[in-house]
């Protein structure tokens, strides 16, 4: 039965509910002009923030969403300072001088690491005690005993071994092997005289908060582990009930462009935001202070023979960069110091959860254009926190440091490094959730891999499978970057390309390069407009011929996207 239609203004109900009160007063009229009038002007303020928040979301799902993924210390952070040098070199020069506190830090903890244990030797020299139980080292090195290979991963896909694997991190060598060391009174004299960077350590970790704190076994909370983003529980590690009785992470995921400056030294809590320690307030230069006025004994410290066969019969790690900071303490520990590009690109931070950062590109066709790249924590106690952001990933750049064949996890001492990427990149690859990404795989850190090979380390004592291959790096990278290929094609849920570079992300020219290429085919891939091919000629056209040549070799030929980048380069 058709609704009969209303004849006139008079008989529409709204109207009729809208009219003012027959009997109105003057001063009623006002007050009910102005409570309407204050009721529109909140309903203009809510349609404009229904209309920016409309804007904001259309732009948001415009932008390339980029993960970067792979274990702790794979280099992530590391290629994120990459992409703000060759994409934001302006917004980056703005960044580069707070990370002077996070560079100082890191030479600091390499002295004292440095100082524990040559207190300990002393001490054993002295007579006070063995130095057998001396495990203090940053290593994660074990002997030929905790070889694996290659068919392990279909044995053992949640990374984990029997207990025959299960040992001890560090084995040191048994004090007689070698004749002791003859420390001098010029030795107590250095640990007196350092003892002041004790403190500095201290107050640069409560200003950087729990980034600075490395992950341990010891410090690992086993019911929090996962091998991949995708397990629900730590199978063959974790108790019966673990699954049943994980806490909350005490990590955390921050959601803005410049997420690391604004967490340093804050945590964020169930229910508020709260800072870390009551020092906030922290004065930076008494640090700066301290460091430049201990100079001239870290370096003697460094440069000492007895220190170095220390370091090197207790199998002593420092961190990847402390040789490099240490080579150039002259510039750090000075009073009026400012970090150059390099010594950025070296320094350690943790990553805690998932971190956002918005890319905006400045030069060329690409200017205004952001990508949104996320940075996460890669220890197995962090990778639950992955999961949601795969949701809608248009690309991931995954890390797989290709030098720790011999090394084990911080977290969990049974697990090899480098298995433990072969099992992250396995369950990545074979994602149905991540099928319509693009993934691009850097084996990382070849200039260490190269150093460990040279120095008589044998690839075939950990890794099994490598068999009789030559001991050399370009043979070894070539094997497993096969090895990673293979598990792509028969993995992924459909065909997709495979892009394996070698890299050294501290090796900032030839990473740009690098990484202008992954840009191309990530935006070649989505369909995005050729700008993203314009970016890596705009790059390349500027770079030195060696390099050019280089990253040419390595472009597969046909392609629109590669032509545009040959045409820039050549025919300018």
């Amino acid at each position: 039965m058709p609704v009969p239609r209303l004849s006139n203004e008079g008989d529409d109900p709204l109207s009729i509910f809208m009219k003012p009160p027959p009997y109105e007063t003057d001063e009623e009229r006002t007050d009910r002009l102005r409570r309407e009038a204050e009721e529109k002007r909140v309903s203009d303020q809510i349609d404009e923030y229904i209309k920016a928040e409309r804007a904001a979301m259309k732009k948001k799902r415009s932008d390339i969403k980029l993960l970067l993924l792979g274990q702790s210390e794979s280099g992530k952070s590391t290629t994120l300072k990459n992409f703000q040098l060759t994409f934001a070199p302006k917004a980056w020069r703005e960044e580069r001088t707070s990370w002077r506190a996070v560079i100082q830090f890191n030479l600091v903890r390499s002295v004292n690491t440095i100082l524990d244990v040559l207190s300990k030797e002393m001490l054993s020299a002295l007579g006070g005690g063995s130095t057998a139980h001396l495990n203090i080292a940053q290593s994660s090195s074990r002997p030929p005993s905790g070889s694996w290979s290659m068919d392990a991963l279909d044995a053992n896909l949640d990374g984990n071994f029997s207990s025959d694997d299960e040992q001890e991190v560090y084995q040191p060598i048994p004090a007689s092997t070698f004749p002791p060391l003859k420390f001098t009174s010029s030795h107590s004299l250095l640990k007196l005289r350092l003892a002041p960077l004790r403190s500095v350590e201290c107050d640069l970790k409560t200003f950087l908060g729990a980034g600075s704190t490395e992950v341990t076994a010891s410090t690992s909370d086993i019911s929090q582990m996962v091998a991949t983003p995708f397990d629900i529980d730590y199978r063959g590690s974790a108790p019966p009930s673990a699954s049943l009785t994980r806490r909350r992470t005490n990590e955390f995921a921050v959601r803005s462009h410049a997420a690391w400056k604004r967490s340093l030294g804050m945590h964020t809590g169930s229910s508020k935001t709260r800072p870390s320690s009551p020092k906030a307030g922290l004065d930076l230069d008494g640090a700066t202070e301290v460091i430049a006025g201990c100079k001239d004994d870290i370096k003697m410290l460094w440069h000492d023979p007895l220190i170095q066969e220390l370091l090197k019969r207790r199998g002593v790690k420092l961190g990847d960069s402390a040789a490099y900071y240490f080579h150039h303490v002259d510039r750090i520990a000075n009073r009026k110091y400012e970090p150059s590009d390099d010594d950025v690109l070296r320094a350690r931070l943790r990553t805690l959860g998932v971190q956002e950062h918005k890319l905006v590109f400045e030069h060329s066709a690409d200017a205004g254009s952001t990508w949104c790249i996320y940075d996460v924590g890669g220890s197995r106690t962090s990778r639950a926190a992955w999961l949601p952001f795969f949701d809608d990933a248009h690309a991931i750049l995954f890390l797989a440091p290709i030098n720790c064949f011999d090394e084990q996890l911080a977290e969990d001492p049974r697990v090899n490094r480098l298995q433990d990427s072969m099992i992250l990149w396995k369950s990545i690859v074979s994602s149905k959730l991540l099928t319509g990404c693009s993934i691009v795989l850097f084996l990382n850190k070849y200039d260490l891999l190269v150093k460990k090979l040279q120095s008589g380390v044998q690839a075939r004592d950990f890794v099994t499978n490598y068999g009789d291959r030559e001991n050399d790096a370009a043979v070894f990278a070539k094997y497993m970057r096969g090895k990673f290929k293979t598990l792509l094609k028969d993995l992924s849920p459909k065909p997709r390309p495979f892009y394996g570079f070698l890299t050294s992300v501290i090796d900032q020219q030839n990473t740009g390069l690098t990484l202008s290429y992954c840009k191309s085919c990530i935006g070649w891939r989505l369909r995005t407009p050729l700008t993203t091919a314009n970016s890596a000629g705009w790059y390349l056209a500027r770079a030195p011929q060696k390099s050019r040549d280089r990253l040419v070799a390595l472009l597969p030929r046909g392609t629109t996207t590669i032509s545009t980048i040959y045409h820039l380069i050549y025919c300018k």
